[in-house]
């Protein structure tokens, strides 16, 4: 039991160093090369650290709202505009809170450690409340487009090895998101870990057809033909790459998953396009 116990103050001392780098070293949209070529849906602890949940207060405890956020500055993340519905205090005391640095769902704010059963630890998960929600000014309720929402957090979030945000844009994007095969990451109804996948975009009649849509589907939403079923939670981010000198550099967040359909026997993930938001985004994160 002495050997645990030293164990893992030896390992409390090492992630504490690994923040430390971290704070000195920020770059959004961090990313590895070898984790990219890979099958798995659970990320490392320290992949896609911008990924974080919502959660609401509810005095004594917190509940789950099985939605992701992402971490886009220092004090604010984004999500969807479904998702923060159930919030009617929209300033001050929203009763909103971000949980960021999570691995693992089921981990406690409280807990100085996170080890799973083969004492594999990381940082507990740290909460931060939301004192703003400000909902895009053209979500459609009836049709679902520009289904996003920028939440302002109370403190400036301590950027660690395991919380740090993702990039708004790349310096040289593709005219469309059509036919690109593109990386998600966020938490889902399969497991308690982080996951991640890869999803080919489609084109809107397509998307049309694989989610059995009576109307033409919104303007500024695009769909995803994931290569494995697994649904994900709202608020996870589906992101492209950008490249540097022929090599994957960071990630840069294009769109949020805003619903799963099955239909004719396919998952189809929905996500709402945030390019044609970043000016809204921007100036409204300041």
């Amino acid at each position: 039991m002495e050997v645990l116990v030293s164990g893992k103050l030896v390992l409390l001392l090492i992630v504490t160093w690994l923040g430390a780098l971290a704070v000195a070293d920020i770059q959004c949209g961090r990313l590895e090369e070898r984790l990219l070529y890979t099958v798995l849906e659970k990320t490392e602890p320290s992949e896609n650290p911008w990924i974080g949940i919502l959660w609401a207060d509810k005095g004594n405890s917190y509940e789950n709202t099985a939605c992701s956020v992402v971490i886009i500055n220092e004090q604010h993340v984004l999500t969807t505009a479904t998702c923060v519905k159930r919030f009617k205090t929209r300033s001050g005391d929203t009763t909103a809170v971000a949980m960021l640095g999570v691995w693992d769902e089921t981990n406690s704010p409280e807990e100085e450690l996170a080890c799973n059963e083969k004492d594999f630890c990381v940082p507990g998960p740290v909460m931060y409340k939301v004192v703003d929600i400000k909902v895009h000014p053209q979500s459609d309720r009836d049709t679902g487009d520009n289904d996003l929402a920028i939440l302002r957090l109370e403190r400036p979030i301590e950027w660690t090895h395991w919380i740090q945000p993702i990039c708004l844009q790349g310096s040289s994007e593709p005219e469309t998101l059509t036919n690109r095969n593109l990386h998600y990451s966020g938490f889902n109804h399969g497991d308690v870990y982080k996951g991640k996948g890869l999803a080919m975009t489609v084109s809107s009649p397509k998307c049309k057809q694989l989610t059995s849509s009576s109307v033409f589907f919104p303007e500024n939403q695009l769909c995803g033909y994931p290569v494995k079923r697994t649904k994900f939670y709202p608020g996870s981010a589906l992101m492209d790459i950008e490249v540097q000198a022929e090599k994957p550099h960071s990630f840069y967040l294009v769109a949020l998953l805003v619903r799963n359909v099955d239909a004719g026997g396919a998952t189809t993930q929905v996500f709402q396009n945030v390019r044609n938001a970043r000016s809204w985004i921007l100036e409204n994160s300041k």
